[in-house]
């Protein structure tokens, strides 16, 4: 299957879920259909009711930052839900990150996490809606497997504690994060006082990739495990394991990351004391 073939075959899927065509919809799935919305697990019939509420309110679908692997058959995208009447001080525009995965020309998994931010949760009003990123193409472009190994080496680096220096090693001295351009450095010290504090205790694990050679782009689903220190992530209780979920989307420019987008399936507000 061609690339073109597997973003044309998404993009005929949106068209029909804005256009409210569900027989087409129907016809874009296979019979059986994994789909997860953040943490909750969906059947075909589910995913499809999710969609139709969402169309049924005049919210129309639109992917951008496609990342595509043709011979795996995948893709991953950010998926933006642009709704004309939001109520005042809602977002008109938010953002979610997927992971599609097809079969025959289908659809058989669909991971979809929602950005909080974009939808203004928490205590910081959803800033002004980003366009995607104006990725450069590279003068010295990197393999698929190269862009696997050093993205793993990257993530790993937050299990064993070397992040603060593996990171500015492997992501260029400013990068654009979520449109926002900030130098290396800086990202070290937000992640170290935004993000770790709220995932101790939990370590990260590659579950699903799409790698798109071409674009030098790479899409992960995360999962992030272990004991957590965290009492808003204490969901069975203190001393119990959970997993949770974070979808991520890097571009990479001269075998280095250049700009990412990320969306967390859990509670990303500063740790209970």
């Amino acid at each position: 299957m061609a690339t073109q073939d597997i973003v044309s075959i998404f993009q005929a899927f949106l068209n029909a879920v804005n256009n409210k065509k569900w027989d087409e919809v129907h016809n874009h799935l296979q019979p059986v259909v994994r789909a997860t919305y953040n943490e909750n697990t969906e059947s075909r019939d589910q995913f499809i009711n999710r969609l139709t509420t969402t169309a049924d309110k005049g919210s129309i679908f639109s992917a951008d930052q496609l990342t595509v692997n043709e011979a795996a058959q995948s893709l991953g995208a950010r998926l933006v839900t642009t709704t004309g009447d939001a109520p005042e001080g809602t977002p008109s525009k938010v953002w979610d990150l997927i992971l599609v995965f097809f079969e025959n020309g289908k659809i058989v998994r669909l991971y979809q996490v929602a950005n909080q931010q974009s939808r203004g949760v928490g205590p910081v009003p959803a800033p002004p809606f980003v366009p995607e990123y104006a990725a450069k193409a590279s003068q010295n472009p990197i393999s698929a497997a190269e862009i696997e190994a050093l993205y793993r080496k990257y993530i790993y680096s937050y299990n064993d504690g070397t992040m603060p220096t593996v990171l500015p090693a492997l992501w260029a001295e400013t990068i654009s994060m979520h449109g926002n351009l900030v130098p290396a450095v800086g990202a070290v010290g937000f992640l170290g006082k935004i993000l770790l504090p709220v995932i101790a205790g939990l370590k990260y694990e590659v579950d699903e990739f799409v790698v798109d050679e071409k674009k030098q782009q790479i899409a992960v689903r995360l999962s992030i495990s272990g004991v957590p220190q965290n009492k808003n992530l204490q969901k069975n209780g203190p001393d119990e394991k959970v997993t949770v979920y974070e979808h991520a989307l890097y571009g990479y420019e001269e075998g280095k990351v250049a700009w990412a987008w990320a969306a967390q399936a859990f509670d990303m507000r500063p740790p209970s004391v």
